[in-house]
């Protein structure tokens, strides 16, 4: 199987700092958060080529540059494509040369993000509704990884129900119970996502816009009758997305648990 990582973008949460250096490349553990992805899908058995869409400017530049040489500490095949600046499903469009050869699925996953994620099983879970749809106009399209619960960073007060201005709780950072689902900028993709892609990008750029992979492929595809599925991680599985070394720096715990999950799952 093959993953991409969109490793572009403006990384606008995370100025002044991505002035300088692209958000990817945020040191976690002294290493870039793109290390800590890469490392982690070149060790699973599934994966057997990396593809990193990023821009080739100055700043795209220290992504490649980082990467360079270390063939021998890397296990998988890395390539690079060129970002051009036209937003994530833009990115995603790029990689299409890349991935027509084979049916099998494709994994995408935002270069920022961090997450323990048992790919292998993510892919089972892909087959077995693959082997569910019997009429082949409503192929799976792909599935998005979400999760249930969520870290707050702020504390929840409970309020007495007889007097608004009584505190009869206070709990600092609880695991919050999602009603929706979060989706976590993981995905899994069959080739059909491309269909989508490509009818909407004659819309985006009549209207001269950035194309958006959540905003103007996701939100259309099940309207559009495509099949899109949920694949929930397991509540004992964090995730985190970097957003500024300074939300890095507050979320330290979270992020060592991660890494560690990360080591012990492919170690």
């Amino acid at each position: 199987m093959k993953a991409i990582l969109l490793a572009g973008g403006q990384g606008t949460r995370a100025r002044p700092f991505t002035d300088y250096i692209p958000k990817s490349m945020i040191p976690i553990e002294g290493k870039p958060v793109i290390d800590h992805v890469v490392r982690f899908l070149a060790r699973s058995s599934v994966v057997d080529e990396i593809f990193i869409v990023c821009e080739f400017d100055v700043l795209g530049k220290q992504i490649i540059n980082y990467f360079e040489g270390k063939d021998n500490l890397i296990p998988k095949k890395i390539l690079f494509i060129e970002d051009h600046k036209y937003g994530t499903a833009g990115a995603l469009l790029r990689a299409e040369e890349s991935l027509r050869d084979g049916d099998e699925p494709f994994l995408v996953w935002f270069a920022d993000n961090l997450c323990a994620l048992d790919v292998k099983d993510l892919i089972r879970h892909y087959y077995t509704l693959t082997a569910q749809v019997v009429n082949s106009k409503k192929t799976i399209t792909g599935i998005i990884v979400t999760r249930k619960h969520r870290y707050e960073e702020t504390g929840r007060v409970t309020i007495d129900s007889n007097n608004n201005d009584r505190v009869q709780a206070f709990i600092e950072k609880p695991i919050a119970s999602l009603e929706s689902p979060e989706a976590l900028g993981i995905y899994l993709f069959s080739n059909r996502i491309f269909q989508y892609l490509h009818q909407q990008e004659l819309n985006v750029r009549d209207e001269k816009k950035s194309f958006n992979l959540s905003h103007d492929i996701l939100a259309h595809i099940p309207s559009a009758g495509g099949n899109l599925y949920s694949y929930s991680l397991d509540t004992k599985i964090e995730w985190i997305d970097i957003e500024s070394p300074v939300y890095a720096d507050r979320n330290k715990e979270i992020i060592n648990t991660i890494i560690d999950q990360m080591r012990i799952a492919y170690p």
